[in-house]
């Protein structure tokens, strides 16, 4: 197993790189651990009978790979410290990469090794990103299409008409960790559009994504500059968003394979192909457009936002109960 792997099982020695024998005689889990590689390390190569099942003659090596969000990261260009990856999916990640000594996140953030020799990554996850507006879509613009729905949005005023929205559709993970809590709407009124719904959802999703910003720069983290991927950056509105809520700047890529690139780079930097893993990313990766944050709009976003994060201690006591009721 390779090191980012390893760290997501929490039995890997953040600070020896090797397993936590004490926590696996304590758990009793016997002799389970598999030797660890680096992520771009050759482990082996196809299996002559496989290569004969795809019809292919040459000698293909097999590297170690990496977890997925470390891939998604190294496959955006996500590789030094000054850089920071906002990923907008069925869940949404804000990543950052660490290659000094960690910062205290007080364990409200996820603490990894990334798939890069000697450096981790601190992340911040939010569980119902693009679950969230795929579920409202489906809700409440079943024949509409993603990209008229976000035009809707855009035609709206910052803030939706006082309307905010709390993405907690599956519970959330940064930074409260609870699975019992559920979403909600607040500001309903009679004159709610729809329209004003799409956008309060969209922000509700960057608000969670935001939160998890605040509480890395909080920590001492410098967040200048964010590679933006995912469903979030395919609206030049949401990334414009992004970066007036975020207060940074916010780039996408010129085209985005995700993960998989990141897996392909391991290998090719395995090969020897490149030197190190900043001249593959010089040839991989190239940015397109950046979004500049309109500082107006970020201190009219700040208002509303420091509502949003009241809403979890305002609601999370309801939904125990609420769920409470439904399980008996």
């Amino acid at each position: 197993m390779e090191y980012s792997d390893a760290a997501g099982t929490l039995l890997l020695d953040p600070e020896t790189n090797e397993w936590a024998e004490d926590i696996a005689s304590d758990l009793e889990l016997g002799d389970i651990f598999p030797p660890l590689v680096t992520s771009h390390c050759r482990v082996g190569e196809v299996t002559d009978a496989l290569l004969t099942e795809l019809g292919l003659e040459e000698e293909i090596a097999v590297f170690a790979g990496g977890a997925d969000n470390a891939c998604g990261a190294l496959g955006a260009g996500v590789i030094n410290e000054d850089q920071t990856l906002c990923s907008i999916g069925t869940s949404g990640v804000i990543l950052a990469p660490e290659n000094s000594e960690g910062l205290n996140y007080g364990h409200n953030i996820h603490y990894f090794k990334h798939v890069l020799p000697d450096t981790a990554y601190a992340m911040g996850v939010t569980l119902s990103a693009g679950y969230s507006l795929n579920w409202f879509k489906e809700t409440v613009f079943p024949e509409t299409s993603f990209e008229d729905m976000i035009e809707a949005a855009s035609k709206t005023n910052i803030g939706a008409n006082g309307l905010i929205y709390a993405p907690y559709i599956q519970g959330e993970r940064t930074p409260h960790g609870d699975a019992t809590v559920r979403g909600s709407f607040i500001g309903l009124s009679g004159s709610t559009t729809a329209g004003q719904m799409a956008r309060a959802t969209i922000e509700g999703i960057t608000y969670a994504l935001y939160e998890a910003i605040v509480f890395m720069r909080q920590a001492g983290k410098s967040i200048d500059h964010i590679i933006s991927i995912g469903g979030g950056a395919k609206s030049e509105f949401w990334l414009q968003l992004q970066a007036d809520v975020f207060n940074t700047k916010v780039s996408k890529l010129n085209y985005e394979e995700g993960p998989g690139m990141g897996a392909a780079m391991l290998a090719a930097v395995g090969l020897e192909w490149f030197d190190s893993f900043e001249d593959c990313a010089k040839q991989f990766i190239k940015t397109s457009n950046t979004y500049t944050p309109n500082e107006d709009n970020h201190q009219r976003y700040i208002q509303y936002f420091e509502i949003y994060r009241q809403v979890y201690a305002q609601t999370k006591d309801l939904s125990r109960q609420l769920l409470a009721i439904e399980q008996n």
